[in-house]
């Protein structure tokens, strides 16, 4: 069976002027579907920095990373913003949340953007981030 997350010889650097700094330096790992896994490190060890590539917010210098059966590499930034929108949700260090709607509000919010769970099929009590 196919992992939900492969990643495999991934490393990612940033140029600096004072030289490159390897964030990523040739990771690989897969990840099952289902499967439970907690990224620890010190501050500056690359977590922030892996995630981003789990997302797509950023792509690999070198390697390839595989998640929900898409080569994130192989996508274009249009096909890569198409991609998380149907395949990820993370909140961010500082949120990005918005103040007038309740927490769960704000996790519904992309949802009904992306007509992710019709609203039918949603639990009683909280058709839309639009209504109560």
């Amino acid at each position: 069976m196919e992992p939900a997350i492969e990643v495999r010889d991934a490393e990612k650097a940033y140029p600096l002027s004072s030289g490159e700094v390897i964030a990523v330096d040739h990771l690989s790992l897969d990840i099952a579907s289902g499967e439970f896994v907690a990224i620890v490190g010190r501050s500056g060890s690359g977590k922030t920095t892996l995630l981003n590539l789990l997302a797509g917010i950023d792509r690999p210098t070198s390697g390839v990373v595989r998640v929900a059966g898409a080569d994130l590499g192989s996508l274009s930034e249009s096909g890569l913003a198409v991609w998380r929108g149907q395949n990820v949700g993370l909140v961010f260090q500082f949120f990005q949340l918005l103040p007038t709607l309740t927490v769960i509000e704000n996790v519904m919010l992309p949802m009904d953007f992306a007509r992710k769970i019709p609203v039918g099929e949603r639990r009683p009590g909280r058709r839309s981030c639009w209504t109560a």
